[in-house]
């Protein structure tokens, strides 16, 4: 890796952000602000996502360096607000890494993934602390997160300080108890009860995958795009054969969602 060509790349990358934004640079990028570039942000970031799920390295590529213009378009709007620049940002994250790895860059231990938990949450309260911040060890769960991911992030820094089930069968019977709750009011008037026991189970369940050390909304992305599959089989079988799939009993797509899932299953094993 030659350091001298990477910096001239990144100063390239800042020059033309800088140009972008400059009075006679393009009317769209003049017009950003940090609020109207949130959509896309998050935009790219599942993009790249998307690229890790179906191992596209060059398309990752590709979404990472749109995800560093954000950082760089980003930083350029708080240098032009006089607020920090991109100098500030990459101190920022090698101090916080430094910092919060004592057991790599100092004498600590840490032998194991628990005990880099302990450490991190140990010095994230510090840093509350030297920043005279009191707050919930829940705060800055950004709530802009997708609600699995979050729930999953929460449920985790409860269990680092023991607010957690000794074994999954306390997770189990958690479940089964909202499960039921949810039977119980599920035929009401009272929708916002309804909602709030479906919350629960969700909740619940998302409490299962983190004690299995599964990833909830992977899962549920998972379970998507086989859904998808399997529908997209159910309108190919639909169209192939000249019927109206709006028209077909649901019988008839029961029976080809069953044909398209041993289909796609079949496909998957060989």
């Amino acid at each position: 890796m030659n350091n001298k060509q990477d910096n001239k790349k990144i100063e390239k990358l800042l020059g033309i952000v800088a140009r972008l934004r400059a009075p006679d640079g393009c009317p769209w990028d003049r017009e950003q602000t940090h609020e109207t570039l949130k959509p896309y942000l998050v935009e790219e970031t599942y993009e790249a996502l998307e690229a890790i799920d179906h191992k596209n390295y060059k398309g990752l590529c590709e979404e990472l360096g749109d995800i560093l213009l954000h950082v760089v378009f980003h930083a350029n709007l708080a240098q032009e607000e006089g607020h920090f620049n991109f100098d500030d940002v990459v101190a920022s994250a090698n101090n916080k890494m430094i910092h919060r790895h004592p057991h790599v860059f100092s004498d600590a231990r840490a032998d194991t993934v628990d005990d880099v938990w302990r450490h991190w949450e140990k010095i994230k309260g510090e840093e509350k602390k030297a920043k005279k911040e009191v707050g919930s060890v829940l705060e800055n769960v950004p709530k802009a997160l997708p609600s699995l991911y979050r729930a999953d992030k929460l449920q985790r820094r409860a269990a680092r300080i023991g607010f957690d089930w000794d074994n999954i069968a306390g997770a189990w019977e958690k479940v089964y108890e909202e499960l039921q709750e949810l039977k119980e009011v599920y035929e009401g008037d009272d929708k916002e009860k309804i909602s709030e026991e479906i919350g629960d189970l969700l909740f619940s369940i998302v409490n299962i995958s983190r004690k299995l050390n599964l990833d909830a909304e992977e899962a549920l992305r998972g379970s998507i795009d086989k859904f998808m599959k399997r529908f997209h089989y159910i309108e190919e079988q639909t169209t192939a054969k000249g019927k109206d799939l709006q028209k077909m009993p649901l019988e008839e797509m029961d029976r080809l969602w069953r044909e398209g899932k041993a289909k796609l299953a079949s496909e998957q094993g060989s």
